[in-house]
């Protein structure tokens, strides 16, 4: 027992040492001029020590016993380092599983290594490792019980007894609430019961669940299994490409002897192969190039299982899970009521060789299955880069339209070179159509996504390095590896790039100017770090498709709103970000048209005309629109709108905010909420809801040619004409298509047209050539239409005459479209009653009315024939 205590100690300086001395490696750097992930064009070579080339075994003949074996030793060595990564975290129960398991598979190994004595030692000491970090776990775990044990016992005893309670946070309504950071968020905040809802329903994706991410759960995850693992959904669907040359599913086992999971995280290893999904390539090669360069861990932290780490390991169980940003926060996919389905079967040919995503060192997987958990199929229908960092970092992405007329290319060249030095952005750009002429003459693919993986000024030229997802056909124009005319020495020094050594191997990686960029392609992606903010926070809300009009050309009052208040403590103005990310449920062609308008000195009221906004948007069919401002010291105020271009169907959204200064963002609410059409009814104040007043909004539309106006005039009856003094609210001048006026506070209810009186209903019809006979003194006007010009009068009943004495009547012939009415008139009792004549002006105009009569006591009425 001594003795395995002297080779146990040993054997762990030795990892200890091996450590120290990969650290110390990792940390050399190439000089600032070139990338690393681009030694193959270089003038001079720098010896590159972060990639261990040695192998952990000797090779071994291929036979199936062999690979078995090497299989059962594989999945011992995971399950220890498993349960280390458990055991680190405090996750005793899940650690001892993986020990005894881990002890279990080697067992199972020394007893098939009989002929191998130095792989039989190998196992035998991984078993006693895995013993011995089992009976740790089970003496730390009788311990805690021990201890448990003892408290309940001397509380049971005690006199005064403590009131244990687990406490939950909930929400007013009584409901748990949920926590989350979204996306890469330092924070946690608390989310309303109608927000928990969007999270919710938007978590059914193309028929798939994605429920959140949570730690505490999720990193509990169970890898390991008796037999490989196998998605239980079957396999993902193949492109027509794939399908041609199909020749089977395949496990990394089957085509490689040591498979790994990361071998050397490189961007000029990854090749996108038939799959069309270059803007999801170019998202790996660009995040893999930012690791390379920076050392610091960014698309590989998505991927799991991982070692006490961080970093993620192969798995010989083949099953790995993909940690997203999607639909509002991170998430997992579940299909089927059934977690984790990412297995490490891969479409290989009929020859061989692998048709997906690879990459050319050969016993790597990790660009594989990533491609494998994202796409959710190999027919993939198309996306571009800002969005699919989006989904793999949770980087704020940025989409800048080059030929967009707000486009300065100075500016944005400035932005992109500051935050390269400090690792703070991401670039890919992308072209479009093209004819074929223009494709070869420039040496660009039409329509396709191209990483940037280093940027530099050189003699006072603005230069990118750019590799194409396919790792072959490049840029041929200016500064390319054709170009005879520009490269001089001192830039090919400076650059560290000799267009002679790159000519004789098409890798797809290149250096352009930033001129032939803006030239010759039509869109940069750009996402952010995050990090560098202090202050974010995140809202996730729905625009039900019947709330307001399908465009919002003139009243915005029914749109989302979110106030923004913004306090800048210091002299200078603070970076102010707002991202509207829109919830995808199904992958289909994206044919919502969406933008953010930002208004300032609101107050972070609700807005209704459009008017001019500080920020006005862009409508782009994308689902992430970035807007970027600074706020000026002091306390600013902003209302945010969320826009369509034409509303087709309920949006569902997150709405996130990142700044340097503290701010507040909060919903504007719909501060009315019961609405009627046309006729107004203020019921009485209930001063238990809303205090001691009411509030009151018109909003008035009409078609886009017609000029209107509003006012709320004091009386509670109609009106035919109007002072000054009786205006309670207007519209203000006359406007196209939309006007509204606001009452802020009513003090005392309105009552409604006819309040208190008896009500009566009639219906009736003028028929051409019986009873549409137009006005008593027929003219000759000409026929508006729609609405004729009608009127309502009342006579005395002669005893001989047609008419007797006109009582009341509504006024001048008029075609307005609330009708026309009578004002109040006393009738007295007489012999022979009274007519009401309900008129058009014009004769010979067929149609039905209504008649509304109110009196303050029963009357009788009749048609009169």
């Amino acid at each position: 027992r001594a003795e395995r205590g002297q080779l146990m100690q040993k054997m762990n300086e030795y990892v200890h040492r091996r450590g120290q001395l990969e650290r110390y490696s990792t940390g050399v750097k190439a000089p600032a001029a070139a990338h690393p992930d681009a030694k193959k064009h270089r003038v001079y070579d720098i010896p590159d020590t972060s990639m261990d080339h040695s192998s952990d075994e000797e090779d071994d003949e291929d036979s199936e016993e062999m690979a078995e074996i090497r299989w059962i030793l594989q999945k011992a060595q995971f399950s220890l380092t498993q349960g280390e990564l458990n055991d680190t975290k405090k996750y005793l129960d899940e650690a001892l599983e993986y020990y005894l398991d881990a002890a279990d598979w080697s067992k199972k190994a020394y007893e098939a290594l009989a002929y191998d004595p130095r792989k039989r030692a190998l196992a035998r000491n991984l078993c006693f490792q895995a013993v011995d970090k089992a009976e740790e776990i089970k003496a730390q775990t009788m311990h805690q019980k021990n201890q448990l044990l003892g408290r309940q016992r001397a509380s049971s005893t005690s006199s005064t007894r403590s009131n244990i309670s687990v406490r939950t946070i909930e929400e007013p309504n009584g409901k748990p609430e949920m926590y989350t950071g979204a996306g890469d968020d330092l924070m946690t905040q608390r989310l309303s019961s109608a927000e928990l809802e969007v999270l919710k329903y938007t978590s059914n994706v193309n028929d798939n669940v994605f429920l959140p991410w949570i730690d505490d759960t999720d990193l509990k995850e169970k890898f390991s299994f008796p037999t490989r693992f196998i998605d239980p959904d079957g396999s993902l669907r193949l492109s027509e490409k794939q399908m041609a040359k199909f020749g089977g599913w395949k496990r990394p086992t089957e085509f490689m002897k040591h498979p790994k999971l990361i071998q050397l995280i490189s961007s000029t290893s990854i090749v996108q192969d038939v799959v069309t999904d270059c803007s999801f390539v170019a998202s790996l090669c660009v995040a893999a190039a930012y690791e390379r360069k920076f050392k610091k861990q960014l698309i590989t932290s998505c991927i799991y299982p991982q070692d006490a780490k961080g970093q993620p390991c192969y798995n010989p169980n083949g099953k790995y899970v993909i940690k997203l940003v999607h639909n509002g926060i991170q998430r997992k996919v579940i299909k089927k009521e059934v977690r984790n389905i990412v297995d490490d079967l891969l479409p290989v040919s009929r020859d061989g060789t692998l048709m997906c995503t690879f990459s050319t060192h050969k016993e790597e997987l990790w660009s594989s299955i990533i491609e494998k958990a994202l796409m959710g199929g190999y027919d993939f229908p198309g996306s571009n880069s800002g969005i699919d960092l989006y989904s793999l970092t949770g980087w704020i992405p940025e989409h800048i339209f080059i030929y967009d007329k707000h486009f300065v290319a100075d500016k944005v060249w400035d932005r992109i070179l500051e935050g390269s030095k400090y690792g703070d952005v991401l670039v890919t750009v992308a072209t479009g159509e093209l004819t074929e002429a223009e494709a070869d003459r420039l040496g660009l693919v039409p329509t396709h996504a191209y990483a940037v993986i280093d940027i530099k000024i050189v003699l006072g030229k603005r230069f990118m390095q750019v590799k194409n997802p396919w790792s072959h056909k490049r840029w041929q124009g200016p500064y390319s590896h054709l170009d005879t005319a520009n490269w001089t020495t001192e830039l090919k020094n400076t650059l560290n790039y000799d267009p002679y050594v790159a000519e004789q191997n098409d890798d797809g990686i290149f250096w352009i100017d930033f001129e032939s960029v803006c030239k010759h392609f039509t869109s940069i992606h750009l996402n952010w770090n995050p990090e560098p903010f202090t202050h974010r926070w995140v809202l996730h809300t729905v625009w039900p498709e019947h709330i307001g009009p399908k465009k919002d050309v003139y009243n915005l009052g029914y749109n989302p709103q979110f106030s923004l208040q913004v306090t800048v403590p210091d002299k200078k103005p603070a970076a102010v970000w707002l991202l509207l990310s829109k919830h995808v449920m199904i992958t289909e062609e994206n044919t919502d048209y969406i933008t953010l308008h930002v208004y300032s000195n609101t107050g972070g009221q609700r807005i209704y005309y459009p008017g001019d906004p500080f920020k006005e948007g862009t409508y782009v069919n994308s689902p992430h629109i970035l807007v970027r401002f600074n706020a000026p010291p002091g306390t600013s105020d902003y209302t945010i709108v969320a826009s369509q271009h034409e509303k087709a169907q309920s949006l569902y959204f997150s709405l996130r905010a990142w700044s340097l200064a503290p701010f507040k963002l909060n919903e504007v609410p719909m501060q009315y909420s019961i609405e009627q059409k046309w006729r107004i009814q203020v019921p009485p104040i209930n001063y238990g809801e809303y205090g001691s007043e009411a509030g009151l909004l018109l909003m008035l539309e009409a078609p886009k040619s017609f000029a209107v106006h509003l006012m709320l005039v004091e009386g509670g009856k109609r009106a035919s004409s109007v002072s000054m003094r009786d205006i309670l609210a207007e519209s203000g001048p006359y406007r196209h298509g939309f006007c509204y006026c606001e009452l802020s506070n009513i003090t005392h209810a309105i009552p409604s047209e006819g309040a208190g009186m008896f009500r009566k209903v009639l219906h009736g019809e003028w028929i051409c050539g019986y009873s549409a006979m137009g006005c008593p003194s027929y003219g000759h006007y000409d026929k508006i239409d729609p609405l004729p010009s009608i009127n309502v009068t009342i006579y005395e009943k002669h005893p001989t005459e047609l008419f007797g004495r006109e009582v009341a009547t509504s006024g001048p012939y008029t075609n307005v479209i609330q009708g026309v009415a009578t004002s109040d008139v006393v009738l007295s009792q007489n012999q022979t009653g009274y007519i009401i004549v309900l008129a058009t002006h014009e004769k010979d105009i067929a149609g039905e009315f209504t008649v509304t009569l109110y009196s303050d006591r029963p009357v009788n009425v009749r048609n009169d024939r």
